[in-house]
């Protein structure tokens, strides 16, 4: 045999099994099973909305079903665990029995389904989409989708994040087909995650700080009288010599503001030079331009004086 036909006769046999347990323990809410082949056997674990259902009065319920299994399907020394479902509102398989139940039983497959469909939301469910098909109103197929929420239809997130089961309820009309599609918030982990508790320590441990620091006290060692009076002394001693320095350095001070004084009373004295010289230079210059004009006028004089007398020896 090759292994393709052994992966599908595995295959196969799986589905089997999973139709052979909702029938078995339809009363226990069924939610389905996960096989696991181990080297010491094969290991199942049937998930049960009520296990004491399932595993009976000491484990009669467990035995019994154990044995079955490996007679019919043949499987060697099955190791059956059960577990129970927490939140079955949010399980695909439980809630398509549940709707299947109900309907059997004579209610509407409308109210059914919406029934469901509160109870999942109200679980805490991103989504549901309720579908039911079949001869539901006329001898004519029909069917009905009941959504709320977000179902995610295609890719990577849908696949991980929605959760599909079917189931089939033979009637007086015909066969109803019911599929039930839940998608969980909580499948995929954020990409993101805030942390506030670390911020509050972070908050916390400088106040706590301060706290531990404010509460130590320092105990004063207890001293002998000798060293109390030798300290007493040594502290007046301190003191007077701080006097001393502060009263020098008043007087140095003092001496320098004098000094300034001084140097800005030569400044002032230097100012006024200055300006002397400048007025001597001014009254020089004033000088020269009286010279200059008297010589023009003179100048003036004697060239009229000599035109004069030219006129005159002319006219003679």
């Amino acid at each position: 045999m090759s292994a393709i036909k052994k992966v599908m006769k595995n295959f196969a046999r799986n589905a089997e099994l999973d139709e052979y347990l909702k029938n078995e323990i339809a009363d226990a809410g069924y939610g389905g099973v996960d096989i696991l082949k181990t080297p010491v056997g094969t290991r199942i674990t049937l998930f049960v909305t009520r296990p004491g259902i399932v595993i009976g009065r000491r484990g009669v319920g467990i035995r019994s079903l154990t044995e079955n299994i490996e007679t019919k399907f043949k499987i060697q020394n099955p190791q059956i665990s059960v577990l129970e479902i927490e939140v079955p509102e949010l399980s695909p398989q439980v809630m398509c029995n549940r709707i299947a139940h109900n309907v059997r039983r004579g209610t509407a497959f409308r109210r059914a389904s919406l029934w469901a469909l509160n109870s999942i939301m109200n679980a805490g469910a991103m989504g549901a989409e309720i579908s039911v098909a079949g001869k539901l109103r006329s001898e004519r197929a029909h069917h009905e989708k009941h959504r709320a929420g977000i179902v995610l239809k295609s890719g990577e997130t849908a696949k991980r994040i929605v959760r599909e089961a079917t189931s089939d309820v033979l009637l007086k009309m015909g066969l109803y087909g019911i599929k039930v599609k839940i998608a969980i918030k909580d499948a995929i982990p954020p990409e993101v995650e805030i942390k506030e508790d670390i911020e509050k320590e972070t908050d916390i441990k400088p106040e706590e700080k301060k706290k531990s620091s404010s509460k130590i006290e320092v105990k004063p060692e207890l001293e002998k009288p000798e060293e109390k009076k030798k300290s007493d002394v040594e502290s007046t001693i301190i003191e007077q010599t701080k006097s001393k320095t502060n009263v020098d350095i008043k007087i140095e001070v003092g001496a320098k503001k004098s000094k300034v004084r001084k140097e800005k009373r030569t400044k002032k004295r230097d100012a006024k030079v200055k300006l002397d010289v400048s007025v001597g230079n001014k009254e020089k210059s004033d000088d020269k331009a009286k010279t200059k004009s008297v010589k023009k006028t003179a100048r003036r004089k004697v060239k009229t004086k000599e035109k004069e007398t030219k006129v005159e020896e002319s006219k003679k």
